[in-house]
């Protein structure tokens, strides 16, 4: 089958253009499509609810072109759970409808859903300033993580729920002191939050809302449908709904984003409703007839093909329209190929506002991959042919800062690995300067950071390079150091910010880098450490604020290299630079000097001509000048100093 479908003739003959497949909802009749062109026989299957209930009633589909099947069912069925049975050369598959915009719990099927129903209050007011966020920066959270704390302040039927989103004003503990979840994050000065999957994913039972279970999420089961398990009732196709839409709408209202990070390249099981649905078509399979494993996860799914390059497309598109998401970030996007992922950003851009949706993904993949042979995968080697406006996570910056995220004890520039000096000129011009084995277009094109939620979290990084015998809950300067000065570069480099949620409080899981199915306790934000380390919070705050008034630091455009000048230091020990403003509208500042200083001792340095205020001296952020400065400093030892002229 392998070659039938990558055949032109294949092509011609059942690629199909329309954007009607699934169920088309009006109060008189429900349309169904299902692109099945292999089946001898469809079925739709109705259902009272979706899980338990016996079928309703059974209609038989009838086959149109371009393999499709279609049948029109008279009568309001909003609300009505359904499936197709699928007949393949007389085996009988029953699946949910992969187009699915609702379902049951659990997800194994589908409901038809009245979508203008679902909105809350308000929905059609609903508003981000998209071209407004002139200095993007990203915050990762788990939806889970944000409120599951006792001590978040959180209403107890809200933590780890859609809805924890909605409640504001909140504080550690309730006591009205220190602000918590959607407050803390509005106050903290990022502009985007990219949540963890959040459509349907198959590894948490949504049956058992009363159980502690855990899950990141990177296991798809519907890709158009929020999941279950974050909602207040997964039963109620309805109600996963319109609270996704309440969580977003309450983080627009907080002046903030929303990413979601979406997961195209495999599927939770191979025997999923693509499988079912059409047999081999939606999966990549080598030569041999074994399935292509290159994520690591059972399978790969075929970006390459036409049908399922165009669920991606719609897919994504759909969720942008119908539940105004701001950006997209793609799991192992090296398994998709660039013709894909630049249709999928054409598309974007096509909609009201879609230019200013944010784009990126992980170039790279598990293992190699059964791609088609001509097609272009998305890796990092391969930025150049990406639109300039998709990004790539850089994984060198990451390494060269902190050290290897697989080996525990590998130290990076900042925390023992002094020969990487030589690298962090390349960090700081997100590798734009021809010195990688890629050429990205702009910076517009780079992630910059040091932490996500795939391996150590950086506090627990830092506990094993550091001290012998790491202690995680314990606050220890040097490790409390070594967070500001790796944040410090991050945030003084070009590209685009990315920090994983609690970064700047010293979040740790106890030194376990593959947390994604353990136990909540370890997981979650743990609120009372904003508190401990509110120092630490501060002082994110302030890289952010320079950040935010300093365009040259956010400007994407391959140019603005120009206006940074190194200094000739001593890599290992010192990298100092300067930078020209471009005179941007709200900027504070007309010129920047950053100082990276790797040493464990203080050391006096020359600055360039002029006053200078500090506004960074490595362990206080202040960007109303902490003092002036003129013709010398002193650097602080493993610091990272920021230096503004007016």
């Amino acid at each position: 089958m392998k070659f039938l479908f990558d055949s032109k003739e294949f092509g011609a003959q059942y690629h199909y253009e329309g954007k009607d497949l699934g169920a088309v909802y009006g109060k008189e009749q429900t349309t169904f499509k299902v692109w099945a062109p292999t089946a001898k026989a469809i079925e739709l299957c109705t259902y009272p609810d979706g899980a338990q209930g016996a079928c309703l009633q059974k209609y038989p589909m009838e086959k149109q072109e371009h393999g499709v099947w279609s049948v029109c069912v008279e009568g309001d069925l909003e609300g009505t759970y359904y499936t197709y049975r699928i007949n393949i050369d007389g085996k009988i598959r029953e699946t949910q409808d992969i187009y699915g915009k609702a379902c049951g719990v659990n997800g194994s099927r589908s409901m038809v859903v009245d979508l203008k129903k679902t909105d809350p209050a308000g929905w059609q007011e609903d508003f981000f300033d998209r071209k407004g966020q002139t200095a993007p920066a990203i915050y990762e959270l788990h939806i889970k993580d944000f409120s599951s704390d006792p001590c978040s302040g959180i209403t107890k039927e809200h933590r780890g729920k859609y809805l924890a989103f909605t409640e504001t004003d909140t504080t550690l503990n309730g006591q009205g002191k220190t602000v918590t979840c959607l407050s803390y994050l509005k106050q903290l000065g990022i502009s985007h939050i990219h949540l963890l999957p959040t459509f349907d994913f198959a590894s948490v039972d949504e049956s058992k809302p009363l159980d502690d279970q855990f899950n990141w999420g990177y296991d798809p089961e519907n890709y158009n449908v929020p999941e279950g398990g974050y909602a207040t009732d997964a039963a109620d196709g309805h109600v996963r709904i319109r609270e996704f839409k309440q969580m977003v709408q309450s983080i627009h209202n907080a002046g903030m984003g929303v990413i979601m990070d979406v997961v195209y390249n495999h599927t939770y099981k191979a025997d999923s409703a693509f499988q079912k649905t059409v047999p081999d078509y939606y999966y990549r399979i080598w030569e041999d007839g074994t399935w292509s494993d290159g994520s690591c996860c059972g399978n790969d799914t075929a970006s390459e093909r036409y049908m399922f390059r165009k669920f991606m497309i719609e897919s994504v598109c759909y969720w942008a329209e119908e539940y105004h998401i701001d950006g997209f970030r793609f799991d192992l996007m090296g398994l998709h190929d660039v013709e894909t992922m630049n249709e999928i950003r054409k598309a974007l851009d096509m909609l009201p506002g879609g230019r200013d949706i944010l784009m990126y993904g992980e170039p790279w993949r598990g293992k190699e991959t059964a791609m088609r042979k001509g097609s272009i995968p998305a890796l990092k080697k391969n930025v150049a042919e990406l639109d300039q406006r998709i990004a790539i996570f850089n994984d060198d910056t990451r390494d060269a800062i902190k050290g290897s995220v697989f080996l525990e004890k590998d130290a990076g520039y900042i925390n023992g690995n002094e020969e990487l000096g030589i690298q962090i000129p390349s960090c700081v011009l997100a590798w734009c300067d021809g010195k990688g084995e890629y050429m990205p277009k702009n910076p517009g094109q780079i992630i910059t950071y040091v932490s996500a939620h795939d391996n150590f979290t950086l506090w627990d990084k830092l506990n094993f390079t550091l001290l012998d015998e790491p202690e995680f809950y314990q606050r220890k300067e040097e490790v409390l150091q070594l967070n500001r000065m790796a944040a410090g570069m991050v945030m003084t480099s070009l590209g685009t910010p990315f920090f994983q949620a609690g970064e700047e409080f010293g979040r740790t899981k106890n030194g376990i880098g593959d947390s994604y199915a353990t136990e909540s306790a370890i997981n979650q934000l743990d609120w009372k450490r904003a508190e401990e380390y509110g120092d630490l919070v501060e002082y994110y705050k302030g890289l952010l604020t320079i950040r935010k008034h300093f365009r040259a630091l956010t400007t994407k455009e391959r140019e603005i290299l120009e206006r940074f000048s190194f200094m000739d230091t001593n890599l290992q020990e010192t990298v100092a630079f300067h930078i020209q403003g471009i005179e941007a509208e709200g900027d504070w500042w007309k010129e920047l000097f950053v100082i990276y200083h790797n040493m464990e001792q203080k050391k006096e340095m020359e600055l360039p001509e002029g006053s200078w205020e500090l506004l960074c001296d490595g362990k206080s952020c202040v960007p109303g000048g902490l003092e002036p400065c003129r013709n010398t400093i002193i650097l602080n030892e493993k610091s990272v100093m920021i230096l503004g002229k007016k």
